[in-house]
């Protein structure tokens, strides 16, 4: 152990002897390793804040709609009251149905004041989906069973009705609906949630009142996620067959949609990933090259190495440990710079998808394990040539 450490010394001697030359070997490695950490870093960021979005929303479940390419589309139109009646007629594949009324328009008014505000129908809501209770409270099971006049606010829109005071316990009209706030809230912005200036929720049983007619679709639940979802898919459209004669459907399974949508995340973060393993090819072929040319100028000094005792075995070590450093020297700059971009470029990741953790342990690792191969790799032909030389031939060199 205490020779192999001997040739460290010796190696970066002869590197920094040649420092322009090595810089300029270790270029490629600098990119590739940095590409790799980039890409590696962002793509896992990506898809593990996708896996915890998801996760925190529980089961998104299925949803249908009416199929628009069908030739009379408006028979396919979906009411309230289709919710109910899927449930039942498809009861041994669906636990819950509920019908929902996404984004539309409504002039909302606040004593004599009126805007025109996006307003949602939903289930019970919680901060597990991304809410942030500024003040008051979510609507909750409780308030969509009794179908309560209650309304859930957008910190915008509570800003623009009530600017001078808290907006809980106050009253807005929504149509000829009279409502009362109960809560005031955020939102955490990612891939699947966004929120743009101002927005009401209300229960979709209140909203029903509000609205009477379409619907915009049906939401839906199998009664367990070990069935199949094929069939679960066909018993909906027989169902809603009873219900809307000759009407067709589109159904979608959102988890196995997001699951869809993680999966080619993934492929693209391997694609990028091999491009930057093809920068670190070429970038071994050079630190190959630069080895070669190395051996051919100490050939003499090979030679009188081997003249007092060194053995061909001792002569590669050194020079394969020397291909290694220069590897390594490039590896490290290359992480540094990686780890730059991805610490860069992580807000916007983190913005798209919410929280977004990094395996520093698994990527970092990946780029030592590449510069330690590349190193190797591409400096154990060159040492063994410098090994395998002539000593008599090597000092007449």
């Amino acid at each position: 152990m205490s020779r192999f450490l001997a040739y460290v010394p010796e190696a970066f001697e002869s590197i920094w002897r040649h420092r322009s030359r090595s810089a300029l070997s270790a270029l490629g490695m600098i990119i590739g390793i940095a590409s790799v950490i980039a890409v590696l870093g962002l793509s896992q960021a990506a898809s593990n804040g996708m896996k915890a979005a998801i996760a925190s929303g529980g089961d998104p479940g299925f949803i249908v709609v009416a199929d628009q390419s069908q030739d009379n589309p408006a028979a396919a139109t979906l009411y309230y009251r289709d919710a109910a009646l899927m449930q039942s007629y498809a009861a041994g594949s669906v636990s819950r149905a509920i019908p929902i009324y996404q984004q539309r328009t409504y002039r909302v008014t606040v004593s004599g004041k009126s805007e025109f505000i996006s307003v949602t129908s939903t289930r019970e809501l919680t901060q597990e989906t991304g809410f942030i209770v500024d003040s008051g409270r979510l609507t909750d099971s409780a308030d969509v069973a009794a179908g309560a006049n209650d309304a859930v606010l957008s910190r915008d829109a509570a800003a623009t009705f009530f600017p001078n005071g808290d907006a809980v316990g106050r009253t807005i009209n929504i149509g000829t609906q009279r409502l009362t706030v109960i809560g005031v809230v955020s939102i955490k912005a990612n891939l699947f949630r966004s929120l743009v200036g101002e927005a009401i929720w209300v229960p979709y049983t209140t909203m029903h009142r509000i609205a009477p007619g379409p619907i915009d679709y049906i939401e839906f639940w199998p009664v367990s996620r070990s069935q199949n979802p094929v069939q679960v898919i066909l018993d909906v459209k027989a169902a809603l067959l009873r219900i809307h004669s000759h009407a067709e459907y589109t159904v979608q399974d959102q988890l196995a949609f997001n699951a869809v949508f993680e999966n080619v995340l993934n492929f693209i973060g391997v694609g990028l990933t091999f491009i930057g393993g093809v920068a670190l090819f070429v970038a071994g072929v050079g630190i190959m090259n630069i080895m070669l040319v190395s051996v051919s100028e100490r050939t003499r000094e090979i030679g009188i190495r081997k003249s007092i005792g060194a053995n061909a075995q001792e002569i590669a070590v050194q020079f394969l440990i020397e291909a290694t450093m220069l590897s390594l020297g490039g590896g490290l700059i290359g992480t540094v710079i990686g780890v730059l971009v991805v610490l860069v470029m992580r807000p916007i990741i983190t913005q798209a998808v919410g929280a977004a953790p990094i395996p520093w342990a698994f990527v970092i690792g990946i780029a030592a394990g590449f510069s330690l191969a590349v190193g190797i790799g591409f400096g154990s032909y060159p040492a063994a040539r410098a090994g395998k030389l002539d000593p008599v031939e090597a000092l007449r060199g």
